[in-house]
């Protein structure tokens, strides 16, 4: 009987665990650590393993964030790209709602270069722990098993929300969605797939136990603190819809970093200080910003760095530049005074091919750079948390805390005598939330997991002007539809992993993948 096991749990052992420990199990199958110290441990969660390929294909870019509104596809880009030599057609699949959006006969990079691959590095470091003679008492041993286990919830609760249904507080939550893996040992059966409710509970779970021993300070953001895991609870209970529980640590949060930064000058960068380095040599093609190949500038050198003073939990983020922003997306923004708008979308060239003697060219287009300009993250940012404790007192009715709130984070985005919300004391709960919401929108990351997941979540608020109930993407006259509260925003496990674990019950896919027919 095949051993039933996550393939990339023993791909993690070799590939990685070999290059950060030195000794193993002289048994097969091998990939069980040995340390000899807890610093050895340690070393596993500098490893880039734990922060990369969640959701990021292998050319750095992402078919999840193509499911929603802040993308489009032009009719060139569809007909002499995507569809005809594109190494990435699941991005174009992801976008004309065409399922399984992966070829489902092909390994997953978010299942076996991401996820579970992380989960790898992360278990390795809680059993050797345990295992490791008197390590378990010691503060380094209790540090880096909470950091761990904060690391391990973050990844179980991306995959958890990314391949399954968002979590519904009046609903059962009972698809089962992925195995919530805790073992080190490759050799070990994975457990059964966990539901959407069993899953946030192991998550919650792992953060509480996190909460037990982090420290206040980090070297590096992309390992967590204390105030980075209270920012994850406060995430987890965003998408869990519970009010009370995410303003709770979104403040505890926000405090503890206010109290080990010195301020929020040092936790949020102010955009009217950034320009772009003047080059004399530029030469930009008519009607496009010479911006778009000058050097950002900033008030440190870290703008490129994961410990820039902006992240609180950092984790590597797809590239969204190649995409065009949609033009809902270009909207959001006032064009006037957000810096957003005025450093990062610019005019460049768009796409253009030449095909029999014909060219197809879509001549000039507005981009968004920001990822590109700047290192992004799909961890935790402090404007992040800062809008999630805003969401959180206005869902509450607290409106007064969450336009002070809102207003601060404009403080570092807007130029302007004044770049308070205007009227912003004027508005009622649902109008305020609203303009809270759509900051998160101009703040995120444009081209990752996490505004599909915004969207996944606000199916629940029925009839708010913030929830859509299906999204709409045009090629050309071509119209594709995918209604939200459904398998369109799910993702399948592929076949390899299925065959590898008959205990699950899936069923082998066994169509034809042709994204191209769309």
């Amino acid at each position: 009987m095949k051993t039933k096991y996550l393939n990339t749990i023993l791909l993690a052992s070799l590939m990685v665990l070999a290059a950060s420990c030195k000794k193993f199990l002289d048994v097969k199958p091998v990939g069980k650590l040995i340390p000899e110290k807890a610093e050895e441990l340690e070393n596993l969660l500098n490893n880039s393993n734990t922060l990369d390929y969640h959701f990021i294909d292998n050319n750095r870019g992402s078919y999840y964030p193509l499911l929603g509104d802040n993308f489009q596809i032009s009719e060139n880009q569809a007909k002499y790209s995507y569809v005809s030599t594109h190494p990435n057609i699941d991005r174009y699949a992801a976008y004309t709602f065409y399922q399984p959006y992966e070829n489902p006969r092909n390994p997953q990079y978010a299942w076996d270069w991401g996820i579970y691959r992380a989960l790898g590095l992360f278990n390795n470091v809680i059993e050797g722990v345990k295992e490791l003679p008197g390590a378990a008492d010691s503060e380094l041993g209790k540090r880096i098993t909470a950091q761990a286990k904060a690391g391990r919830a973050w990844s179980m609760l991306v995959g958890t929300l990314g391949y399954g249904p968002m979590y519904d507080p009046s609903g059962q939550n009972n698809t089962k969605v992925l195995p919530y893996r805790t073992s080190a040992n490759p050799g070990d059966p994975n457990p059964d797939l966990s539901t959407t409710a069993e899953a946030l509970d192991l998550i919650e779970k792992d953060l509480k136990d996190a909460l037990t021993a982090t420290s206040d300070n980090v070297g590096n953001p992309s390992r967590a603190n204390i105030s980075a895991v209270h920012a994850l609870m406060a995430q987890l209970y965003m998408y869990k819809r519970d009010w009370p529980k995410m303003l709770e640590h979104a403040k505890e949060a926000w405090s503890r970093s206010m109290a080990v930064k010195g301020g929020v000058d040092n936790m949020i960068y102010n955009l009217n200080a950034f320009s772009y380095k003047p080059n004399p040599n530029a030469s930009p093609t008519p009607g496009t910003d010479v911006e778009v190949v000058l050097e950002l500038q900033g008030p440190d050198l870290l703008l490129g760095q994961a410990d820039n003073r902006e992240n609180l939990f950092f984790r590597l983020a797809p590239q969204g530049t190649t995409h065009y922003p949609s033009q809902e997306f270009l909207d959001l923004f006032d064009k006037t005074t957000d810096r957003r708008y005025k450093l990062f979308a610019l005019k460049a060239l768009g796409y253009s091919t030449t095909v029999g003697g014909v060219k197809y060219d879509d001549g000039i287009v507005t981009r968004y750079y920001r990822d590109s300009k700047m290192l992004g993250s799909q961890g935790i940012t402090y404007p992040e948390l800062l809008l999630m404790k805003a969401e959180a007192s206005a869902r509450l009715n607290d409106l007064g805390g969450a336009l002070a709130d809102l207003n601060l984070l404009r403080k570092y985005r807007y130029s302007g005598t004044s770049t308070d919300l205007a009227n912003g004391g004027t508005l009622g709960q649902d109008a305020l939330l609203f303009e809270i919401l759509k900051e998160r929108r101009r703040e995120m990351p444009i081209g990752t997991f996490q505004r599909v997941f915004d969207i996944k979540r606000y199916v629940f608020d029925t009839g708010k002007p913030w929830s859509k109930t299906s999204i709409t993407h045009t090629i050309g006259s071509k119209v594709y539809k995918g209604d939200v509260n459904n398998t369109y925003f799910t993702m399948r496990i592929s076949n390899n992993v299925i065959q590898l674990n008959p205990q699950w019950g899936l069923t082998l896919w066994e169509g034809a993948y042709d994204p191209a027919s769309r």
